[in-house]
């Protein structure tokens, strides 16, 4: 993988540094949301009800910084349009899947689509064609994605109905990246993207919520909705929106993808003390493939003779 360098201090790039450390505390913050994710849903809340106190915390926590850095720049619709990828139809179509597939399918599946993702509507919507070590890494990817869509022997998978939660975590994934790629596009700056996406998501989601999605936030336990509202909202929709669009700005969308490689593996691992979920074999040999597949999308490169 190339690094660049800062010509005056002869170290890293400065650009370089903060983009892959923001991806890097992404990679944290994404592990730990699997694994919070995958225990929400066997709880007490539904999949509506964990999406809404998560944009409600984050919004609260943002709403006093909208006048000062909502992106004036951008039309209404681009701002949904982006607000949506990493807003509510993203939760909800992970958060549905996590209903059926555990936590070790969900962080291989939608962190490791994500390049996949992102390199298709990279190529379709910025003409950024993807090279032939990239296209081969991303191969190695789908391998170990069909390889978890055999899976039926790890520990919380839905035997009957783990195929549904594979789909929706794709789709969660395909929403995802969308918006990496939108954001680049269109240049929505980090802080920008922090303050605005919770607002927009709470003002078209929290009526159709209140008057029609099922909910149980009357009856479960408060320290159920402290958890996932603390979590959710502080962690993936602020500082992990932050340092999303920030390593998106700095490193480029589908490298950005390709930093995920180490989430599938912390977060199967973070299942099998918190979760009681332990991979099967094959769970093994695809979250190995698909981390190798990731490393490639990155830009890493084998040594091959001279």
């Amino acid at each position: 993988m190339a690094i660049a360098y800062d010509k005056a201090g002869g170290g890293p790039d400065r650009d370089w540094l903060f983009g892959w450390g923001a991806a890097l505390g992404l990679v944290a913050i994404w592990a730990g949301w699997v694994v919070v994710a995958r225990f929400g849903v066997q709880q007490t809340l539904t999949i509506y009800d964990i999406s809404a106190v998560r944009f409600l915390v984050a919004a609260a926590v943002t709403l006093p910084f909208v006048p000062r850095f909502w992106p004036r720049h951008l039309k209404p619709w681009q701002i949904l349009v982006l607000a949506s990828g990493t807003g509510v139809p993203y939760t909800l179509l992970a958060f549905a899947g996590l209903q059926y597939a555990p936590a070790s399918h969900a962080g291989i599946l939608v962190n490791g689509t994500l390049p996949v993702f992102a390199a298709a509507f990279g190529w379709f919507v910025l003409r950024d064609r993807p090279g032939a070590w990239k296209v081969f890494g991303i191969a190695i990817i789908l391998a170990g994605c069909v390889a978890i869509g055999f899976d039926r022997s790890t520990g919380g998978a839905d035997h009957e109905h783990a195929w549904i939660g594979q789909l929706l975590l794709l789709g969660s994934a395909a929403a995802l990246a969308s918006y990496m790629v939108s954001a680049k596009l269109w240049g929505i700056t980090p802080v920008q993207a922090m303050v605005a996406f919770p607002v927009t998501n709470l003002i078209w989601y929290l009526p159709l919520y209140l008057l029609v999605l099922p909910k149980n936030v009357l009856t479960a336990p408060w320290s159920e909705i402290l958890l996932q509202g603390l979590y959710q909202g502080l962690g993936p929709a602020v500082a992990g929106t932050l340092l999303f669009t920030t390593a998106i700005a700095r490193i480029g969308p589908t490298s950005t993808a390709a930093a995920m490689a180490l989430v599938p593996g912390v977060a199967a691992l973070l299942a099998i003390p918190i979760l009681a979920e332990w991979p099967s074999l094959l769970a093994w040999a695809g979250l190995a493939l698909v981390t190798a597949g990731i490393v490639l999308t990155a830009g890493w490169r084998p040594r091959l003779g001279r």
